[in-house]
């Protein structure tokens, strides 16, 4: 609600506001010059008196027809303002009858008489605005209209038989020659005081939602002031205060009639238009994406159990369209895979008897090549008979067979890698980024028995040493705040204590070797626990024994050196490192690591004092061997002294299988992470695709998602599609190569020809990626091939539905759509003309000429009606040599008018048949004009045939209207 001072501001200062000072400067100036007769003669007064007052009963009444006929909800109060502004019109009326030198009404007329029913008129007018500023009242409907309208009659009545029957005795308000009474004056400062409290209360009104009503009537109710006061003023009743007055009130009543208008008719009307206009094009969008998309639609009559599938449907299976029975039983019998028919028919019958409002369901279904296809099947009841038993159930059919097979082949990699997982001779287990463990694998369980694990709960980091956890911990944490690629390709690598006991030998220590490997799921590891006990109880023993050292040394199939710490020097070696080097004993000896290790000799020296500090290190590096192979080694070093000389002892043991394994680990992450990614970017691209309804809209998206599914590649998509304007090329990555390494080409290919062809080069890993990259580019030609076929048929398939084959016209389909929606809307204001058109002698023409000289004159027929009427305009072929036109918001005169010149063309045309001409042709018609919304489109077709069959017998070759026809049928 606006505040007193605002509504102020708007109404003074705008156009209505100038409109106003204008009046009240006008009657000022009135007042201040000397009073005039404006009319000498009674006579012209009259003629002037009868003009104003016969305007104000016109638009009073006006107003009135706007009230009840609003598209607001007609409540009380509005029914009260209606009744008051079509009483004030009454009162006006007797007004101007009873002024002096009109002919006597029921009785002799007088100034007072006149005054008395303009006093009436005004008080109904004033309390109509008055009752308008209410906003305390409802605005639900009225409960006693005929009540409201009987006590409003009753009250004109008895205003009527007063001044009529009782004038009399009613006080005086005009003394001729004196001028008005006191008690009339009264009366009109009474009424301005009324007016301009209406108009008060009308700007800070809620009810009339419109600012710029709420300121006409505002304005109309101080107008109705200013008359009011002028009424007070006048000495005679042709002055110009009487004048001013009158024209004052003819303004308030155009102002109240243009309020009440936009309110209750123009504003609804609007709002109605936009809002059918908007459901109209939401309509059109839902068909469009219904009919174009890659998706089968299915209708059941549980009655006769009968089943239709669409094309659609066929062309999913590879079926051509019709060829799938009609009855369900066959469908059961045959097309189901046996397997699947006891669930499909279970889910089916759940949904029937109402236990479900949905039915989804998947199951295999035979195709056109003998193959068990993947569909899945959405469907919901449409009809109930009068019993409320189902009789009808719609829905859709998508073709699932590509995500069924993915699953497959995922659920049998798993079984795969499920299978290694749990046979592997090493303890693994999944853990997560807090260490929680998720899965391991039964030797898992053996190597760390009797201790139990508890899925969910246990957490790795309670099984490791107190000395070890905090260092653990810290190296994890490091290892985890890596860039994920990196991460990726490393792994996180400790020896650990653990403090559980196992293998039987109770109070020993559990040393372990942990290696941590990120899986493609976020946030979860593979864990490999190793147990390397006996590998650091024997290095524990060496530190503690030279003695035993020698033993364990020449002892195991260890490769073990010692080394001068200084300068790299082998002083001596095992056998095992002998037959693994391919060096004999007395070689190796002779021999340095730097003949041997591929590290560099400063990180080698480091090394050693580090390990002479800390008596233990470990460390991965690269040995070459004597043929020359490079291979990788894991090196255990210890210090020990032999002879009073301190050696660096070495245990090595080839990793490189291991390495190659964790290298191939890697490989297949990175791998799956960008298949991963391409499955992602091309199942939004096969969505975008898919939610397409206009096939111009499919060059930006491939722009847009092709560089995304293909990263690190560079490609091509040329396409040749007559329904574009002009071929496109699509290209990512870098130009393409004149001889690439690797090359792949696909074409995109239809039973009617070649839509375009996609080429792929990059530089594959392997064979692996190289299949992996093909299928790629298989995939997406598909889905791509799919689309476009989908786009393609999606406007032949509308203008199948709606469209005449012969003549190009709308069918009657159509016209049964679309007549029903114009017939609703139309009014008065915008009315709806239909004419049945029918060809003269049109059986006598075949019979003459032929059928195909018949077809060639319904075409030509069809080609005048599309150049002569407008584009909004309907023109359908109703059947044989009949045509109906439906021309919106076009009259009879306008609809006639076209027609005619219509007929006009037509018969100028001509087409030659050999030596003969055919021209002159002419055709009949009947014209009705639909301004009622209550009419169906059976009735006007109806009598738009009588009006057809009035132009037959009035000798052909015209256009009659049903107004014309009506009296001869």
């Amino acid at each position: 609600m606006a505040t007193l001072k605002t509504a102020l501001k708007h109404l003074l200062t705008g156009p209505l506001g100038s409109l106003f000072w204008a009046l009240l400067g006008l009657m000022v100036a009135l007042a201040v010059l000397p009073g005039q007769q404006v009319f000498g003669l009674q006579e012209s007064y009259l003629g002037f008196h009868s003009l104003v007052e016969l305007t104000c009963v016109m638009v009073a009444v006006l107003s009135a027809l706007a009230i009840f006929n609003s598209y607001r909800t007609l409540s009380t109060q509005y029914l009260c303002v209606g009744s008051l502004l079509a009483l004030s019109a009454v009162m006006d009326s007797l007004h101007l009858l009873s002024m002096p030198g009109m002919a006597d009404l029921f009785s002799p007329n007088t100034l007072d008489k006149a005054i008395y029913f303009w006093l009436l008129a005004r008080l109904s007018a004033i309390s109509a605005l008055l009752l308008l500023s209410l906003s305390h009242l409802s605005d639900q409907p009225a409960r006693f209209p005929r009540l409201i309208l009987i006590s409003f009659l009753a009250a004109g009545v008895v205003a009527l038989v007063a001044v009529f029957g009782y004038l009399q005795q009613l006080p005086t308000l005009y003394i001729p020659g004196r001028g008005l009474t006191p008690l009339k004056i009264s009366l009109e400062w009474g009424l301005a005081g009324m007016s301009v409290l209406a108009g008060i209360i009308l700007l800070r009104s809620s009810r009339l939602r419109q600012r710029r009503d709420r300121e006409m009537l505002t304005l109309a109710a101080w107008v109705t002031a200013l008359a009011e006061i002028c009424f007070t003023l006048y000495g005679s009743a042709n002055d110009e205060f009487n004048i001013l007055g009158h024209v004052y009130k003819a303004v308030s009543y155009v102002l109240i009639f243009r309020a009440l208008f936009l309110s209750h008719l123009r504003y609804p009307w609007k709002a109605l238009t936009e809002t059918r206009t908007t459901l109209t094009h939401q309509e059109q969008r839902w068909n469009l994406a219904l009919t174009g998309s890659d998706t089968g639609v299915w209708d059941m009559n549980l009655v006769t159990d009968e089943l239709f599938a669409s094309a659609q449907f066929h062309q999913i299976l590879g079926y051509r369209n019709g060829a799938l029975p009609r009855d369900a039983q066959s469908w059961r019998e045959r097309l189901f895979h046996p397997d699947d028919l006891e669930h499909v028919m279970a889910s089916f019958d759940e949904h029937v008897a109402g236990r479900n409002a949905h039915w989804r369901c998947e199951y295999r279904f035979l195709d056109a090549s003998n193959k068990w296809r993947w569909l899945q099947a959405n469907g919901q009841i449409m009809a109930f008979d009068e019993d409320k038993r189902p009789t009808r159930i719609v829905g859709t059919v998508i073709d699932i067979q590509t995500r069924r097979e993915q699953e497959q082949r995922l659920a049998e990699t798993r079984r795969r890698l499920q299978t290694l997982f749990d046979t592997t001779p090493t303890g693994m287990l999944v853990i997560d980024h807090l260490g929680v463990v998720h899965q391991h694998n039964p030797m898992l369980e053996q190597l760390l028995a009797p201790h139990e694990i508890v899925i969910g709960e246990e957490n790795i980091w309670r099984w490791v040493s107190n000395d070890h956890d905090a260092q653990a911990l810290q190296h994890w944490q490091a290892w985890q705040g890596q860039d994920a690629t990196q991460r990726r390709e490393s792994t996180w690598h400790r020896e650990l204590r653990m403090d559980l006991y196992g293998h039987g030998r109770a109070g020993q220590p559990l040393w372990a070797e942990w290696v941590i490997a990120p899986l493609p799921e976020e946030n979860l590891y593979l864990l490999l626990i190793e147990d390397i006990s006996a590998r650091k109880q024997a290095t524990e023993l060496l530190l503690e024994n030279a003695g035993l050292y020698r033993s364990t040394f020449e002892s195991g199939n260890a490769i073990k050196l010692l080394l001068d710490p200084e300068n790299g020097e082998i002083v001596d070696a095992n056998a095992a490192a002998s037959d693994y080097y391919g060096h004999s004993l007395d070689t190796l000896k002779t021999m340095t690591m730097q003949d041997i290790s591929l590290t560099p000799l400063i990180t080698r020296q480091q090394r050693a004092h580090q390990t002479l500090a800390q008596h233990e290190g470990h460390f991965e590096t690269r040995h070459r061997l004597a043929e020359g192979a490079i291979r990788d080694v894991e090196v255990f070093v210890a210090p020990v002294v032999i002879g009073g000389r301190t050696l660096i002892y070495e245990m090595v043991h080839d990793i490189t299988a291991r390495k190659e394994a964790e290298q191939g680990l890697v490989l297949l992450n990175q791998r799956l992470s960008r298949d991963g990614l391409y499955r992602q970017h091309l199942n939004q691209l096969s969505t975008y695709l898919f939610e397409l309804d206009d096939i111009n809209g499919v060059v930006p998206l491939l722009k847009a998602y092709l560089p995304r599914c293909f990263p690190d590649t560079s490609g091509e998509l040329a396409l040749r599609i007559e329904e574009l304007d002009q071929a496109h090329c699509i290209t990512w990555g870098s130009p393409l190569a004149a001889q690439p390494a690797f090359e792949y080409r696909q074409r995109l290919t239809t039973a009617t020809g070649a839509l375009g062809r996609m080429t792929l080069q990059a530089v594959p890993l392997d064979d692996e990626d190289r299949q992996r990259l093909e299928r790629m580019t298989d995939e997406t030609a598909r889905i791509l091939t799919l689309t476009l076929i989908n786009l393609r048929l999606r406007s032949q398939l509308t203008n199948h539905a709606y469209r005449d084959a012969l003549t190009g016209l709308y069918n009657r389909r159509y016209l049964n759509e679309t007549l029903p929606e114009l017939l609703a809307g139309c009014s008065d204001e915008a009315p709806v003309s239909l004419a049945l058109l029918d060809l003269d002698h049109f059986k006598r023409l075949n019979d003459t000429w032929g059928h195909d000289a018949g077809d060639q004159v319904l075409v030509a027929l069809g080609e005048i009606l599309t150049q002569r009427l407008r584009a909004t305009d309907i023109s359908c072929r109703y059947g044989g040599e009949e045509f109906i036109v439906v021309l919106p918001g076009a009259n009879a005169g306008i609809a006639m008018m076209r027609l005619n010149e219509v007929l006009e063309q037509f018969g100028r045309w001509s087409m030659t048949i050999g030596d003969d001409r055919i021209e002159h042709l002419t055709f009949s018609a009947g014209l009705i004009e639909a301004r009622c919304q209550s009419r169906d489109m059976s009735t006007l077709i109806e009598m738009a045939d009588q009006a057809l069959y009035s132009a037959k017998h009035a000798g052909r070759g015209r256009v009659h209207q049903v107004e014309q026809a009506l009296p001869l049928t």
